[in-house]
């Protein structure tokens, strides 16, 4: 398996599903070598075998403080368009850092290969597809490619970053088999955008570790403490819930609700500046990274759960709040949508819709009760047993 990130390294829902993916086809009895950056964090790896493989400095010195796996990783890759691209580094012209690593992935693949063949090589993400693409080339051994997000779900209202979108189809054309995370990506795969056959692609959906965020959550006198809990890039649309916030400020004034903005990302900065200048920043707060140990905790301190993604493939992070018994307003363009009916769906631009919606779980206490059963349960249902029960069933068929 081949992965840019394994908690506490990471940035987001990629590591999770990693981390748990592994962990569960491991208990199931398959043998899984997981290769990733080496890096300083310390890992509690389950049973998987991590196999780290040198990047660079700045990698290698990252702790779960500091951990960021795609620190300047787009300056550090080539223009890739074709397989030919792809095995370009193999042949000793690579041209960025990323190239290289991808290059000594695949030759350790092969070295680790000859001493106890493996069956197949998983990769996530789209940073390790060229380690995929040599590693078949060296081996002969099949790929499953599963796609977390495409450059168009990354551009979010942007334009669409060229480099990466060539490299997603180069890639899905090497791939033996490919996973979509909902029926939403699979659409964009199988779409004009990047012309993949829908048989060659199974959609199989995160999963939850329902239990670890089950806890019984504190009593309170009223409900008013609202969360966005993700990345800070304009995929996640955290503009919108400063928007959102800034129309529920002004229209519910006696309703004294937070607003409460975690997680990292290049936009934190900017984000800060825009809540100071909505005039909204002491009713909203950044606390920044929260461990993977604390997240339990946020949840189930907080009452309504915001993400506005202006396109989001899954969702994780609304299955998390789903388990904690947190109902959730959630963009039209989610794909946890397709499994989680409880929640409240609205266009992500639509801050008076959102507000709306927000003020009604926050004083409505039926409508609340009613929709945290319905949440709980569901995320009880999408387990990581059957998510890598899934898996497995893929890779039978490769």
């Amino acid at each position: 398996m081949l992965g840019w990130e394994f908690p506490p390294f990471m940035s987001g829902g990629l590591g999770v599903h990693c981390e748990n993916l592994s962990k569960k086809l491991v208990a199931e009895g398959v043998e899984v070598d997981f290769f990733m950056p080496q890096n300083s964090c310390r890992i509690e790896a389950g049973g998987v075998n991590l196999v780290p493989v040198y990047y660079s400095e700045e990698h290698a010195s990252m702790n779960a403080a500091t951990a960021d796996p795609y620190y300047k990783l787009r300056q550090e890759m080539s223009f890739v368009a074709s397989k030919k691209d792809f095995l370009r580094p193999l042949r000793g012209k690579a041209t960025g850092k990323a190239d290289r690593y991808n290059a000594r992935v695949a030759r350790r693949i092969a070295k680790r290969h000859a001493r106890k063949p493996y069956d197949l090589v998983h990769v996530h993400g789209r940073f390790n597809l060229g380690a995929a693409v040599m590693a078949k080339h060296l081996t002969g051994l099949p790929f499953v490619w599963t796609v977390h997000s495409t450059a168009f779900d990354e551009a979010a209202e942007a334009n669409v970053d060229e480099w990466q979108y060539n490299l997603e189809r180069a890639g899905g054309r090497e791939a033996d088999r490919i996973i979509a995370v909902s029926r939403r990506t699979k659409s964009q795969l199988n779409s004009s955008r990047f012309g993949l056959k829908s048989g060659k692609i199974s959609v199989i959906y995160n999963g939850i570790d329902a239990k670890r965020f089950a806890a019984e959550r504190p009593a309170k006198a009223r409900r008013s403490t609202v969360l966005f809990h993700g990345r800070l890039t304009s995929q996640k649309g955290p503009k919108y819930f400063l928007l959102a916030a800034h129309d529920y400020l002004s229209r519910f004034s006696r309703h004294r609700a937070r607003f409460v903005m975690s997680g990292k990302g290049h936009l934190r900065d900017n984000l800060e500046c825009f809540a100071r200048e909505l005039r909204i920043n002491r009713r909203v707060s950044f606390p920044g990274f929260i461990p993977e140990r604390r997240l339990p905790a946020v949840y189930s301190g907080s009452d309504v759960f915001v993400l506005p993604s202006v396109s989001e493939p899954f969702g994780i992070t609304v299955l998390e709040a789903a388990a904690a018994g947190v109902p959730s307003v959630i963009s039209k363009t989610c794909g946890v949508g397709e499994v989680l009916n409880s929640c409240l769906k609205v266009d992500y631009w639509d801050v008076s819709a959102i507000s709306d919606k927000v003020h009604a779980l926050l004083t409505d206490d039926g409508l609340y009760g009613r929709l945290s059963e319905k949440s709980r349960a569901a995320a009880n249902r999408l387990s990581w047993d059957s998510i890598a029960a899934e898996t497995a069933e893929v890779y039978a068929g490769v």
